[in-house]
């Protein structure tokens, strides 16, 4: 339903590299776990790194969990974006201290090139981006995901604690 519809003799898109960046502060087991999903149905095969829980710092609300995923697609980015806001608004997203999801389009490495968000060196995305993409630039020059994390780790200021979305079995 959401992708690329070529007609007969088109030629086949390149395929893009894609990270996201899903968010939630509100019901995260319920809204990143039903995102994941729904992701997964259309561009399965998912890689998840590890979800992690930090602080709002923008509005004061409760903490939110971070959840990076990448996967290869052949959809357009502007397709990928649209798919994208359609399944925050399935979440009803709203701005402000309780956001039930946020996605984030992180890292597109297509056929044009890269495009990355301007938060994805954030330390709640950059330890998913370096798990999952370590040799990926988010520039053409500069250090990679995996080079940009062991450097804010060394500098000490990642407040950032490992996410479960169901307890640990005893």
């Amino acid at each position: 339903m959401w992708g690329c519809r070529l007609s007969a003799g088109s030629a086949r898109p390149e395929p893009a590299l894609v990270a996201l960046g899903l968010g939630s502060n509100c019901a995260p087991e319920h809204h990143l776990l039903r995102a994941l999903a729904a992701l997964a149905n259309d561009f399965a095969p998912l890689r998840l790194a590890a979800p992690v829980l930090g602080p709002d710092a923008l509005h004061g609300g409760a903490d939110y969990v971070n959840w990076v995923c990448s996967f290869v697609t052949d959809w357009p980015e502007a397709g990928l974006r649209r798919r994208l806001k359609a399944l925050e608004q399935a979440c009803s997203r709203q701005k402000g201290a309780a956001v039930t999801l946020d996605v984030d389009l992180l890292y597109f490495a297509g056929a044009d090139g890269v495009v990355c968000h301007h938060q994805c060196l954030e330390p709640y995305w950059l330890g998913g981006l370096a798990q999952l993409l370590p040799e990926a630039r988010p520039e053409s020059k500069g250090a990679d995901f995996s080079e940009r994390w062991r450097a804010m780790q060394a500098l000490g200021n990642v407040v950032l604690r490992p996410w479960q979305p169901w307890p640990a079995a005893t």
